[in-house]
């Protein structure tokens, strides 16, 4: 089983909307990675994100599609990734 290792370790986020995108979309592949189910939903995606810039003082040009597909990128990156690490020798011998 792959380690939980997330987007703290991916880089340098612009701001707080992106920090919070990836560490969300990292958590959800994560879950569904491990569980083999998850649920996702559209509105609470763009409510986290536009709440969180909110409180940050950022504005939001993007339109919420653009949001969402922003955020399902980060999600199957990660997604695709945790599912590969499960699969390594060194990643499976580790845990």
């Amino acid at each position: 089983m792959a380690t939980r290792r997330g987007p703290e370790l991916m880089g340098v986020y612009r701001d707080e909307v992106e920090r919070v995108l990836n560490e969300d979309a990292f958590e959800c592949a994560w879950r569904a990675a491990l569980y083999k189910f998850g649920r996702l939903s559209n509105r609470r995606i763009i409510e986290l994100l536009r709440d969180t810039a909110r409180a940050s003082g950022i504005a939001l040009a993007e339109s919420d599609a653009v949001l969402l597909d922003r955020w399902f990128g980060a999600y199957s990156a990660y997604f695709h990734q945790i599912k590969l690490r499960a699969h390594l020798p060194a990643e499976r011998s580790a845990s």
